[in-house]
């Protein structure tokens, strides 16, 4: 009997001293079980009451890591970090968010494919809710619950993502493959009458913005075609209060491109005080928002020197700020005929457009789009009519030298022509 009540004892000893040692710590916390968190940052978890040594782990390394309770923000999203004592586990919640607050982010913000490709997007979600894709033309491409994008056709759209809570925007660009420039319109000025079907004028003196010193006309004095060119001739003689006269054409209503190649064969007048011009602008707004390109500008008394521009909301001649670029050449450009052109291109690269300047088809500057949908910084992305004009001083042209009028001053212009490609 007493040796029973002995093993009786010693079992009760050995589990009193198993007891002294649990394999559990139903007790431990860890503090915070929240945190909100931006890219970059770095929080201590603190666990409290636990027994042995603790393991940590994250439910997404791509969103937060974790090592000995420190965690660090990765990424936009939701991530759990989870600490385990033996069989006993507490969580902590990581919600990690934009330094601006957005706790959803889209990327890439943009996506380059080929139609038939396919691509996936990347999602921070820090609040786990519900989102919604939605496509601005979905026969460019599609995108399926789970951000998978599909490459329909050629051409450039945007993507929605939107939660309970935000909304936040990419792009999908579907590469073009585009043909060879075809001629889809010219004048050749080849008759003795301008086309007034085409062509109108603007007319009057106010100096047009620029301090201009001509009163425009639409007398065959100042404009008109012979010898197979359009010619545009500017006088000094009174007119209207001005001392000089001078003409300025445009096919606002008439005829209207959007995208192409744009070139004209051109003579300038030279002379100081001379400023002759061939440009665009949007026809349906005002300016600066219809957006301008200045294909050329001459300045008579530079006579080597010709300039291209670019006037948006953003930029423009009157906040002095406007994109543009010179060229001084070896040789005076009024003494022959010179090719002045601009291609225009749609989604060239990257779903962007891209304006391109040339002098006799060698290439001297260009203009890449940088933003998507925004027509203040990128206003050329609607049909632009054609404007041939010479100017008489103003802000370019500068001070007029009377003596250049001895002679006469013409502008001639051999032909204009206008190129568009499509897509193969």
């Amino acid at each position: 009997m007493k040796k029973y009540s002995v093993i009786l004892c010693l079992l009760t000893s050995c589990l009193t001293l198993v007891g002294c040692f649990p394999t559990n710590s139903p007790s431990f916390s860890i503090t915070p079980t929240v945190l909100q968190m931006h890219p970059g940052d770095m929080e201590t978890l603190t666990a409290t009451g636990a027994t042995s040594q603790v393991v940590w782990t994250s439910s997404d390394t791509a969103i937060a890591t974790v090592f000995a309770g420190v965690v660090e923000a990765k990424a936009i999203g939701k991530a759990v970090i989870t600490a385990t004592v033996g069989q006993t586990n507490r969580t902590c919640e990581v919600f990690v968010t934009g330094s601006d607050g957005a706790g959803l982010r889209l990327s890439p913000y943009l996506v380059e494919l080929s139609a038939g490709e396919t691509a996936q997007f990347k999602v921070g979600n820090a609040y786990g809710v519900e989102l919604i894709w939605t496509v601005a033309d979905e026969s460019v491409a599609k995108v399926s619950d789970d951000g998978t994008i599909t490459a329909l056709k050629a051409g450039l759209t945007k993507v929605t993502l939107t939660s309970t809570l935000e909304e936040v925007e990419a792009y999908i660009a579907v590469k073009h493959h585009w043909g060879e420039y075809e001629l889809v319109w010219s004048d050749e000025f080849n008759g003795t009458e301008l086309d007034r079907s085409v062509w109108g004028f603007n007319t009057g003196g106010g100096g047009w913005g620029n301090q201009e010193l001509q009163y425009y006309t639409d007398r065959t004095e100042n404009v008109r075609v012979e010898g197979g060119n359009l010619v545009i001739e500017a006088r000094k003689e009174p007119y209207e209060n001005r001392e000089y006269t001078s003409g300025r054409i445009l096919t606002r209503g008439n005829k209207e491109f959007l995208y192409g190649k744009f070139e004209a064969r051109i003579k300038f007048p030279g002379g100081k005080g001379t400023w002759p011009a061939w440009w665009m602008m949007g026809g349906s707004m005002n300016w600066p928002s219809c957006g301008e390109i200045d294909i050329q500008e001459h300045v008579g008394s530079q006579d080597t020197r010709v300039s291209f521009a670019l006037h948006t909301p953003e930029k423009n001649g009157t906040k002095g700020n406007n994109w543009s670029k010179t060229h001084f050449f070896d040789y005076p450009m009024s003494a022959d005929y010179h090719v002045y052109g601009v291609e225009w291109a749609q989604q060239e690269e990257g779903g962007k457009d891209v304006i391109r300047f040339f002098v006799d088809g060698v290439q001297y500057a260009e203009v890449w789009q940088t933003k998507f949908d925004d027509n203040a910084s990128w206003p050329f992305q609607k049909p632009h009519y054609l404007i041939l004009n010479l100017a008489i001083g103003g802000t370019m042209g500068g001070q007029v030298d009377d003596a250049i009028f001895d002679q006469e001053r013409k502008m001639l212009v051999d032909w204009v022509r206008v190129y568009q490609r499509k897509e193969k």
